[in-house]
């Protein structure tokens, strides 16, 4: 059941008109139908081991704040981390763990070798194990109180609109929320639909049109090279951002509608002057997950190694964002690459602020901006790929038979459609530069007469019907 179906719709339609007519104390039940409903709909069986990861953690967690003694509290605290982790790590990446040692085995003896494992990964694994994780080391820290409640310690792990793809929420930031559930408020429920609106748009409009570019390229690599890998090199970033934010948006809309504030992901991302900036701005509810969780614990631990501390830290933090993405050692080198930049911009501060005193500021802006929107798309390569090798291939690639002009086959099914969806989003990053500067344009937007306004919206919805036969899926489903 994508955010996109028309089942999705459904489910969104029912759950609002039920949860507004249910008593305040009893709207969370709702929910929790609802979400157990979303998930028993994509699969029986990952809603059955979703309930039983769930229920363990619920335990784990009251356990845990039960535990006298300091000593055992640890251990405890460390045997539940290692459960969790395990379990994410045997559903994504026992059969990569398989192939690695294969490959070592291989250069030993050709008779050893080790079969995959029948295994299916668990949709949103990622997503409800960092959850429940975040969760265990704010009662181990003290700062929270482990959730008594099993129903509303589910909800927080499947409520539907982030059960796909996010965002990480906190469970410190989400218990309140679900606790004080209010009766209807117009101006917050067409806020959320408004949202989700603008989030479908964004997917099945821009995102949708832009994906052949990219998948063709990655999928065809022995036909392609020259201007058509130039082409996705820089239209990449731009695909994803559009998918993964619309996907956001309607997750936050969606959770809006009840009165609830999901974590956002994105503020901007491509108004990053550095790559430092940019994972501020991108994937905004992983990127402070790590920050808080790995990063900040890291550098306490290790704070006398001075600059070393934080070297280590960028490294490691980046190195788990890289192998959450997936079990492909090209997710490794994307987390790699991010901390090394990063690195560079730790090291060098000093120096690039003395060369950037003798420039312009609105070159120095643009020109951070340009850069880090390159590099993000060069980290992108290894995203996209298949495997290493692949990326390379990609890369050399992009410089062979060069020539302003696409070759091979048709790299775009539509260049119509593709032109439109570019065109929208040179619009929507125009609002965006905007906005950064100051102007309110939501604001202005709200003041139009309400005959333009809905004229607007009744265009969205247009495009979004004429494009729906479209139907894919979002890019971080995967993960």
């Amino acid at each position: 059941m994508l955010l996109t179906s028309f089942s999705y719709f459904v489910l969104l339609f029912i759950t609002f008109v039920i949860f507004y007519a249910v008593p305040d104390k009893k709207k969370w039940i709702i929910l929790l139908l609802s979400s157990l409903l979303f998930v028993g709909w994509l699969s029986i069986n990952i809603l059955i081991f979703t309930l039983i990861f769930s229920i363990l953690n619920y335990f784990f967690g009251i356990i845990l704040e039960n535990s006298k003694s300091n000593i055992t509290k640890k251990r405890l605290y460390t045997l539940f981390i290692i459960t969790n982790v395990g379990i994410l790590a045997f559903y994504k990446y026992i059969n990569f763990l398989i192939d690695n040692l294969n490959v070592i085995s291989s250069l030993f003896t050709s008779t050893l070798q080790f079969s995959h494992m029948d295994i299916l990964i668990p949709v949103g694994i990622s997503y409800y194990t960092f959850q429940s994780i975040g969760n265990l080391i704010l009662i181990y820290r003290g700062t929270e109180k482990a959730e008594r409640n099993i129903g509303k310690y589910i909800l927080m792990l499947i409520f539907f609109p982030k059960f796909l793809s996010g965002p990480v929420e906190r469970s410190n930031h989400f218990f309140p929320q679900i606790k004080s559930l209010r009766s209807f408020d117009s101006a917050i429920v067409t806020a959320g639909f408004r949202l989700f609106l603008f989030g479908m748009f964004k997917k099945v409009v821009i995102a949708n049109n832009l994906s052949d570019i990219v998948f063709n390229s990655y999928g065809n690599l022995s036909v392609y090279s020259g201007m058509p890998l130039i082409v996705t090199f820089l239209i990449q970033a731009i695909y994803i951002y559009t998918d993964f934010s619309g996907y956001t948006d309607m997750a936050l809309g969606s959770a809006k509608v009840f009165g609830i504030d999901l974590l956002p992901n994105f503020n901007r991302p491509f108004l990053a002057k550095n790559v430092t900036e940019f994972w501020k701005r991108w994937h905004m509810s992983l990127s402070l997950w790590c920050n808080d969780f790995i990063f900040k614990p890291l550098m306490i631990k290790y704070r006398a190694w001075g600059n070393n501390a934080a070297i280590l830290s960028v490294f490691v933090t980046f190195l788990v964002i890289g192998i959450w993405h997936g079990a492909n050692w090209t997710f490794v080198v994307l987390g790699v690459l991010q901390a090394i930049a990063i690195t560079y911009e730790f090291l060098s501060k000093k120096q690039r602020l003395r060369f950037y005193k003798k420039l312009p500021k609105e070159v120095v802006l643009w020109s951070g901006r340009v850069i880090t929107y390159l590099f993000f798309s060069f980290s992108l390569i290894f995203f996209y790929s298949k495997n290493i090798g692949d990326a390379f291939s990609f890369i050399s690639q992009m410089f062979e038979n060069f020539s302003f002009k696409f070759s091979g086959y048709s790299i775009v099914s539509n260049m119509e459609y593709f032109i439109m969806a570019l065109t929208l989003f040179i619009i929507l990053f125009l609002i965006e530069i905007f906005s950064e500067k100051g102007y309110d344009i939501q604001g202005k937007i709200l003041k139009l007469p309400v005959f333009v306004r809905w004229t607007g919206y009744y265009v969205m919805i247009a495009c979004i019907y004429y494009f729906s036969n479209n139907q894919e899926t979002f890019v971080y489903m995967q993960f």
